[in-house]
């Protein structure tokens, strides 16, 4: 299949993650849909819901959900392709799910969190917020696991990413200083990064900016054309490996 988008060490394929020869990568990053019960529930800030993501008052986030079933599948494909560390944003409920069953030939080996602070307030006022989310880490089964973090905790604090700071009007876009310091905790300069849930290429992005590879694969061809407009026409310098700024990334750019 050829790419829609193959420059800069950075590869990203419009089409279904199981129509893609998925490649053998250093580090898996991704972020698959959660579950029917949490996407029915979610909010996001007004300006960013499923219409488009410009219109103001609309506050759902309209996306396939997954099963537990499908969420087996996908591991049980994805376990073969990693050489090291598998990190995947997931529902809490697939987290718990994961680490009780993980799939063969990975090992289950933190449950992790991302700290939201400027996420969307319980609209409703009835009850606290959500202001998190879970991320399942696992590792290839038999090896010595190794990363970057040191003596670091499993928490991730990073505000979400506003229409200001991202690279597409993708509704669930993560934030690139997060993915940044997930790839620089998981990974080594050079090492190849896959994403087959690619969405808005922000883990693409952010493999670019730490000086990585990356192999993405998104079905939505819209937010492929923003990922490739923004890589062509809008990615700022490439930054030091060593460090990211918290924010100001995607200052003068929109799409």
């Amino acid at each position: 299949m050829k790419p829609y988008y193959d420059k800069h060490g950075i590869t990203l394929y419009c089409a279904d993650n199981r129509d893609v020869d998925l490649p053998v990568a250093d580090f898996i990053l991704t972020d698959p849909p959660f579950t029917d019960a949490t996407h029915s529930g979610a909010r996001t800030n007004p300006d960013w819901g499923k219409s488009g993501g410009n219109t103001p008052g609309d506050l759902g986030i309209a996306f396939d959900a997954f099963t537990t079933t499908e969420l087996e599948e996908v591991f049980a494909r994805l376990a073969p392709l990693t050489r090291r560390w598998l990190v995947s944003f997931l529902d809490y409920k697939h987290t718990v799910h994961l680490e009780a069953h993980p799939p063969e030939g990975l090992r289950f080996v933190r449950f992790g969190v991302w700290v939201k602070p400027n996420s969307a307030p319980q609209f409703t006022g009835d009850r606290p917020g959500p202001g998190w989310e879970s991320l399942a880490i696992l590792h290839k089964a038999g090896g010595r696991m190794t990363w970057n973090g040191g003596g670091k905790h499993g928490v991730w604090t990073h505000n979400i990413a506003h229409h200001n700071h991202r690279i597409s009007d993708h509704p669930n876009a993560k934030p690139l200083p997060l993915l940044a310091e997930l790839i620089a905790d998981f990974s080594q300069l050079g090492d190849c990064i896959l994403d087959p849930f690619a969405g808005s290429g922000a883990v693409l992005a952010a493999a670019y900016l730490k000086g990585r590879r990356a192999v993405g694969v998104e079905r939505n061809e819209r937010h492929c054309a923003a990922f490739a407009f923004w890589m062509e026409h809008g990615r700022p310098e490439r930054l030091p490996a060593q460090s990211i700024p918290g924010g100001g990334l995607f200052d003068g750019v929109a799409l």
